[in-house]
């Protein structure tokens, strides 16, 4: 019987040791594991912040919209083209040459039919060369490769200008201008890549 004794207080005294050393020891130390834990994940955090402003604030501007501001592009001159009074043509706007050249007709590879300016050109070798003048002054005078055509009529489709080659990627814009009523044409300007 005593030494049944003995064992009960040799194993009471060893629990009153091991939960003396878990609440005494144990609790200091999680603390402090968990305030190192939090450092490391706020560091962590902060250098993923870091890494992200250098990518955004380093990262090239991206294709799509260089592809949105050429489209822009084309469309503002179309537009501007079209409305330019031309020089020596009786105070007419490229849009009328258009229309006028629409209506003419083709022999031979040469106008017939259309009208002429002041200067006795007429108006559709005037639209051709007030077109390429302005595109060499603009888009050519940029380093542009573009292509400049009109399809609606045989006459209208006569004026083509080009500069360079323009097999691989392009953005444009295409302009339907009316002639008459039921007989529109299509004015369009690619800028290549």
């Amino acid at each position: 019987m005593v030494l049944v004794l003995l064992r009960w207080l040799l194993m009471s005294s060893r629990q009153t040791t091991d939960y003396a050393l878990q609440t005494t020891n144990y609790k200091p130390q999680t603390r402090g594991q968990m305030e190192i834990f939090g450092l490391v994940v706020i560091v962590i955090l902060v250098a993923l912040g870091l890494l992200f402003a250098v990518v955004v604030l380093t990262k090239k501007p991206a294709q799509q919209s260089q592809r949105v501001k050429e489209s822009i592009q084309a469309a503002n001159f179309l537009n501007t083209l079209l409305g330019t009074t031309v020089e020596n043509c009786n105070r007419r706007t490229m849009r009328e040459l258009v229309q006028d050249c629409a209506l003419a007709s083709v022999g031979s590879g040469e106008w017939l039919g259309d009208s002429l300016c002041e200067d006795g050109v007429s108006t559709c070798k005037k639209l051709n060369s007030t077109t390429a003048l302005l595109l060499d002054a603009t888009l050519g005078e940029w380093g542009k490769r573009y292509n400049f055509f009109m399809a609606g009529s045989d006459a209208i489709e006569l004026v083509q200008i080009r500069n360079g080659d323009c097999k691989g990627e392009r953005e444009g814009s295409t302009r339907p201008e009316i002639v008459r009523p039921g007989f529109s044409i299509n004015v369009t300007l690619h800028i290549c890549r």
